[in-house]
């Protein structure tokens, strides 16, 4: 006997009828909650959704090329839900077994419609239904297990995760809906009585099924349709509530999955035209955020992954990622339900009628202004997000009203005038910006018109005595091995980063324009720096005004001069000490650039003669780096000293045993220098390019 069964085995007809009557409603109650968060989602400003499909094939295949990738690896492949233990454990073997289900009884759905129309078309039969019996049977064991394992993370409540009611809920509508599957399962081969394989590709079923050996066959069937009718139930239930619940994210998720940026410490420049026409620059209020934006505050889950790794909540700041994300979705839903449903406010005298639910001001009321600046925009949070949120540009598009408003005070609003009149946040002149070249005679573009590298020096390098040291011993390395190049020396501006970071677009693109127009000038095609802010900005922020770039690192350059044998190691070299290397959140997170600087550590090391001289990697290294607390113009900001995030890191440095903290920015050069003194007084900080003139045996750089 060929093996199969009825879709609607034991199912009398009024029941298939009342069944699909009920689909019905289910699904109208499921849209009706879809297209109330889609209203609130059209408030937001548009993102060109129609330029996705404009043009011919290719051109649209290319534009969602990306998008579709990301609902691959990140959405059905959970790339970003992965190592992370327990956790990761849980949803995927729930992710797995709900997905399987799905498709489980959509592919049934359609044999049951098929076969209406012919039983010829029938296909949920002979090898084809062992597979798929079999298949369901072992995924509905990994959904069960996921249900489980969340439950008991539930019961102990991490402090990282959202609690809310509803969530019990759901996970226990989850394991009601997988038990009462098996139950449905079991009581069918009852009172089915398959043989042979037919009952063996269910497993799990048949094994269930041996609870009730002792009941007849009625009893089997009338057992059977009451537990159906349960699951069913069950499962309307779950589909309903999916948009009025944390399921929302199963809807939003996808969606933010495919309309995120494709890249991280990249911001949308505003023009002037557009604060003309909106009378505002930056984000005012909750419809200010573009459509994606919002899409995501419904994507967000509340797992608490942003918060863990944070450094602003980690050193205890008025900031949560989470927080903020879950604080704007609730604005969300009050202001923007308020704009599209029409409720005027009764009269005084009426006793009747609706009233319009009190709206909430986005600044100040919903987010304070501490919070939004307490963020170093290191991107962490973004990056472990498995959906892809970002808290980083949900906030600097805040700051950047806030700072149109004149609301940034103190020394981040001193250093920002000081951009402006001197070009430097230090405020220091022009003319001295080159004054750290005496001595060493770094060639300007002027001195040599011919260079094929420039060498950006940025406002650290330029102004701050210690930075000054790197740039030193990069001059050094550069003359060395022979490379031609050239510096702006006073020529050369603040790359703007820190103000736009900050908030302040317009300042940042003067200094960027006139920068642009400098090496224009000049016909600079490839920069190496070794400030991953300044790379970053001259990359990604340039580009946007006409400034295209070949953009590296010193650390790559490093490299690729050691690889050649253009820096070789004296024959007395040395290095006795052991050490680590902190990622600077703008070079590995954001640039993904963390090889090249472990790889010029190690060949010193492997050049040395002395065993301890090894590199020690931090629990938290590479695109997992912990910030040093300097980036998104907190390097000018005053600090409470027992919430620096640079102590935390420091101590991270220094009980790996290393003697000596390799850095890669100057940001990070001064914050882990402050860190390290605080706790240590035997270890140094230093930048890779120091350490490598140290091999070198050159002497020591200032």
């Amino acid at each position: 006997m060929t093996p199969t069964r009825e879709t609607f085995g034991n199912i009398p007809p009024a029941s298939q009828v009342l069944f699909y009557c009920l689909t019905v409603v289910t699904m109208a109650i499921f849209a009706f909650g879809i297209w109330r968060r889609f209203r609130l989602w059209r408030q937001g400003a548009p993102i060109g959704l129609r330029a996705l499909v404009a043009g011919n094939c290719r051109d649209i295949i290319t534009k969602l090329k990306p998008g579709l990738g990301r609902l691959l690896t990140d959405g059905l492949g959970q790339k970003r839900v992965r190592g992370r233990g327990l956790p990761s454990w849980a949803h995927l073997s729930l992710f797995a077994g709900f997905m399987m289900l799905f498709l489980g009884t959509t592919l049934l759905e359609i044999d049951h419609l098929a076969s209406g129309i012919s039983e010829s078309l029938k296909f949920h039969k002979g090898t084809y239904y062992v597979i798929y019996e079999f298949t369901l049977d072992v995924f509905g064991l990994l959904f069960l297990a996921g249900c489980i394992l969340f439950f008991w993370r539930r019961t102990r409540r991490p402090a990282s995760v959202g609690h809310r009611a509803t969530d019990w809920y759901v996970i226990i509508s989850f394991l009601a809906m997988g038990i009462t599957g098996y139950l449905v399962e079991g009581l069918r081969i009852v009172w089915q009585q398959p043989t042979g394989i037919a009952a063996q590709c269910s497993p799990v079923g048949l094994w269930v099924s041996r609870w009730f050996s002792g009941m007849t066959e009625a009893e089997a069937r009338t057992a059977h349709l009451a537990v159906w009718w349960g699951h069913a139930l069950l499962v309307f239930g779950f589909i309903a509530s999916i948009p009025y619940t944390r399921l929302m994210h199963i809807i939003a998720g996808p969606l933010n999955l495919f309309l995120a940026k494709p890249e991280l410490g990249r911001m949308s420049p505003v023009t002037m035209e557009e604060v003309e026409k909106t009378e505002r620059i930056g984000v005012s209020g909750i419809e200010h955020f573009d459509q994606q934006q919002l899409v995501s505050l419904d994507a967000c889950m509340e797992c608490g992954r942003c918060e863990e790794a944070c450094p602003a909540f980690a050193t205890d700041k008025p900031l949560s990622p989470k927080r903020v994300v879950q604080d704007l979705k609730d604005l969300m839903t009050v202001n923007l339900t308020a704009a599209v449903t029409p409720c005027p406010d009764p009269l005084p005298s009426q006793g009747r009628g609706k009233v319009r639910a009190k709206t909430r001001a986005l600044h100040d009321e919903t987010i304070n202004i501490e919070t939004l600046w307490s963020c170093t925009t290191c991107n962490a949070c973004t990056r472990v997000c498995p959906v892809r949120i970002d808290p980083v540009t949900l906030l600097t598009d805040m700051r950047r009203n806030r700072v149109g408003e004149g609301a940034l005070s103190g020394t981040a609003a001193t250093a920002l005038r000081r951009m402006q009149s001197s070009g430097n946040p230090w405020g220091l002149p022009a003319a001295e910006r080159a004054n750290w070249t005496e001595g060493i005679g770094a060639p300007t573009v002027q001195e040599n018109p011919q260079f094929e590298l420039l060498y950006w020096i940025g406002c650290a390098g330029s102004y701050d005595r210690r930075a000054q040291r790197v740039a030193r011993a990069m001059v050094k390395l550069l003359k060395h091995a022979n490379v031609n190049f050239a510096i702006l020396g006073r020529e050369e501006r603040c790359t703007g980063e820190s103000a736009r970071r900050l908030g302040d677009e317009f300042l940042f693109q003067e200094l960027a324009q006139a920068n642009i127009a400098t090496m224009a000038k000049y016909n600079v095609r490839k920069i190496v720096t070794h400030c991953p802010h300044c790379l970053n900005s001259l990359l990604k922020d340039y580009s946007q005004f006409g400034g295209h770039y070949e953009v590296i690192h010193h650390t790559q350059l490093l490299r690729q001069l050691l690889s050649e044998g253009r820096l070789k190691f004296s024959s007395n070299s040395s290095a006795d000490d052991a050490a680590t290397y902190h990622d600077p959140c703008y070079l590995a997170r954001v640039n993904g650039i963390h090889d090249a600087p472990r790889e010029v550590l190690k060949a010193l090391a492997t050049g040395s003669a002395s065993p301890a001289a090894e590199l020690r990697e931090m629990p938290r290294h590479r695109e997992k780096t912990f910030c040093c607390g300097a980036g998104g113009g907190r390097m000018w900001m005053e600090e409470d000293p027992k919430k620096r995030v640079c102590t935390v890191r420091a101590k991270e440095a220094l009980e790996t045993g290393a003697r000596t903290v390799a850095v890669g920015c100057p940001f990070c050069l001064t914050m882990m220098t402050d860190g390290v003194a605080a706790q240590s007084e035997s270890a140094r900080v230093l930048d890779v390019a120091e350490i490598l003139v140290e091999k070198l045996d050159f002497p020591k750089a200032g």
